[in-house]
């Protein structure tokens, strides 16, 4: 897979990109402190914990290790910067619950 091909699977769904969008604004964070609902929590952490959490550990994006709880920005989350800027920059001109 190309570079570019793989940013852009990175922020390709939309729990990914909401994860590392968040991981923009703050290098570490515990995924029990996600600001939102506790059934959205419940059901976002089933997701990203079995599928997307590995999957953007695998390709460097995120550092996590299972059971703590806690994601960082990984080697190459500078790779995938640029585009979560401009995501996050233009975020007004985007549908709504793209981000």
């Amino acid at each position: 897979m190309a570079e570019f091909d793989r940013h852009l699977w990175a922020i390709g769904h939309v729990q990914r990109r909401r994860l590392l969008l968040t991981l923009l604004r703050e290098p570490q964070i515990q995924l029990d402190d996600l600001n939102m609902s506790e059934e959205q929590k419940e059901m976002l952490l089933v997701e990203v914990k079995h599928a997307h959490l590995p999957k953007l550990a695998d390709g460097g994006f995120i550092d996590w290790v299972p059971g703590n709880g806690c994601v960082e920005r990984g080697p190459e989350f500078e790779a995938v910067e640029p585009l979560l800027r401009l995501l996050h920059d233009h975020r007004a001109d985007l549908p709504d619950g793209w981000l």
